[in-house]
């Protein structure tokens, strides 16, 4: 588990991290609330010590007669001493732990420098870029009567959606065109449980950061159990990617170096709460509260985990090439990147109805971050370390139709399927739903 001694052994590059970050981050309160434990549970040890010498030399004076009135009052000034330690120390565990959880991730010495995503690094682009402009994506949809945000505001408010006919039916086949591409890269198909215990989640990201944005059951569990309903342990989030449970499912496991590393693709529906802001993405689907997205996910060896970093990105980037989407990568900027991560890419797809790029994809190493606190280790040789883990975007299923939509819309309104998803589909050609 993340301790104290992990960040003294490691205090250079955390600090040398959190200014490459600008984060204001309190190492200097964890350090002195470290040393002041420290000096407090030594203390409390001797104390400790020094009060069972009394109480055996308080039953041998007893014995030999003599008076124990001394010993007895300086018995009760050392358990007054314990007593004070011991009622501060609970407290300060809650400090420090918290502190713990919410360390950022030590930053790869590649991430580039800046202070928002203006500083992004770009460092490769791919395709033809066919339409410089085009209609949005919602216009397109609705014009075609396969999107309805209306009704879906009605009966769930806004940022949700029904999608019909052929729209449905694509949302479907983006979903098993990129089961099957990361399926055929060995990758173990996993269909995640949709809720995750808080311990648990906080383990795979820093919950500080994400809360807000997460949905959360509010279960009134003593009433429900009156009622005959199982009892709920704790609260749960719905997850926001299958990254969190896939992350969480080997909790507390010790592997062998052999069954390194372990691939997984999940697919799940996800539910966040955040929607943009100052009215950035307020139209569409491109950012909703609920949609699916296919994720890989790998567990590695610490020495093979910058190798996989570039597979999961390899992966993603040859998803998008199959669908013929322009794109391009960028690595995240130390005023960009996310808390958990050591380094990020982004690959941002083309949107005409938009004219610019946007984020289609997101790959990321983990280091040891999430399985510090998720206490995930391995065995190789006399040594047992903790894994690196690391996550890509295979699809994020709404946001990919966004991109298609823009990308394949034709001047008569209908939009051209693309080919390899023409199988899937059955058919080359989305057209207007027929009343």
């Amino acid at each position: 588990m993340l301790t104290t001694r992990y960040v003294r052994e490691h205090i250079d590059d955390i600090k040398n991290s959190l200014k490459r970050r600008n984060s204001d981050y309190p190492i200097d309160e964890l350090i002195k609330l470290d040393e002041e434990w420290r000096h407090k549970t030594t203390k409390l040890q001797e104390l400790q010590a020094q009060r069972n010498k009394a109480s055996l030399d308080i039953s041998k004076i007893k014995k030999e007669g003599k008076d124990i009135g001394g010993s007895i009052a300086a018995l009760a000034e050392l358990k007054s001493s314990i007593d004070a330690i011991e009622s501060s120390m609970p407290g300060l565990d809650e400090r420090i732990n918290d502190l713990l959880w919410n360390l950022p991730n030590i930053l790869h010495e590649s991430v580039p420098s800046g202070s928002s995503a203006a500083d992004n690094i770009e460092i490769k682009k791919w395709g033809e870029i066919k339409k410089r402009e085009g209609k949005n994506h919602e216009e397109i949809l609705t014009a075609l009567g396969l999107l309805d945000m209306d009704s879906a505001s009605k009966v769930a408010g806004s940022r949700f959606y029904f999608l019909k006919g052929d729209l449905a039916l694509l949302e479907q086949s983006l979903i098993r065109f990129v089961i099957d591409e990361l399926v055929k890269k060995g990758f173990t198909l996993i269909s995640p449980p949709f809720m995750i215990k808080k311990k648990y989640f906080r383990g795979a990201a820093p919950l500080g950061v994400f809360e807000d944005a997460l949905y959360r059951t509010t279960e009134a569990n003593e009433t429900k159990a009156k009622e005959g309903y199982e009892k709920m342990e704790e609260d749960l989030f719905l997850i926001g990617t299958a990254e969190h449970a896939m992350a969480a499912m080997h909790a507390d496991a010790t592997f062998s170096v052999k069954d390194l590393p372990i691939r997984y693709v999940g697919i799940s529906p996800c539910f966040r709460r955040e929607a943009g802001s100052h009215g950035k993405d307020t139209k569409g689907i491109f950012r909703v509260h609920q949609f699916y997205k296919v994720e890989q996910f790998i567990f590695s060896r610490q020495e093979d985990s910058w190798k996989y970093l570039e597979e999961l990105r390899e992966n993603g980037e040859d998803i998008i090439k199959k669908l013929e989407i322009p794109y391009h990568v960028v690595i995240l900027c130390t005023g960009d990147i996310g808390a958990q991560v050591a380094k990020t890419y982004d690959v941002e797809v083309y949107m005409p109805g938009q004219k610019d790029y946007r984020e289609l994809q997101s790959h990321s190493n983990c280091t040891d971050w999430q399985s510090l606190r998720l206490d995930i280790k391995y065995d190789e040789g006399n040594e047992r370390k903790y894994v690196h883990t690391l996550n890509g975007t295979g699809l994020p299923i709404e946001r990919a139709i966004t991109a298609i939509v823009e990308n394949y819309s034709n001047d008569d309104g209908s939009i051209t399927v693309p080919k390899v998803l023409v199988p899937y589909m059955g058919k080359n050609r989305i057209e207007k739903l027929k009343a």
